[in-house]
């Protein structure tokens, strides 16, 4: 009774009669490939997860804080002239949300 055909064992008689760096580069590239299919999924998720997020960022584009040659503290907003910032009501986009940063205390509203 003959033996029923088998691919596996086909590609297995004729792995075994290849080249050595062949044979290492058919064992090596089974992991990369799952490796990198595994890191496209995972930046697609990544990618995908924000914009699926209902809540949204109320914030202000900030380029920067700097010092101007009189000693003021400026901020650098988008599409704004650079403005003198009141360290005793700091804007809520310098502080963070929620958080005190480097002993900068917001103020309450009234």
């Amino acid at each position: 009774m003959d033996q029923p055909y088998s691919a596996w064992a086909d590609w297995l008689s004729k792995f075994h009669t290849w080249p050595e760096f062949i044979q290492a580069l058919g064992i090596i590239s089974v992991p990369l490939t799952l490796i990198g299919t595994t890191w496209l999924v995972m930046r697609g998720i990544r990618d995908l997860i924000p914009t699926l997020s209902r809540q949204h960022w109320r914030g202000h584009l900030i380029y920067g804080v700097y010092q101007d040659p009189e000693g003021r503290w400026m901020i650098y907003w988008h599409n704004r002239k650079p403005q003198e910032v009141d360290w005793t009501n700091p804007p809520p986009e310098l502080i963070g949300r929620g958080q005190v940063v480097q002993g900068v205390f917001r103020r309450p509203e009234e």
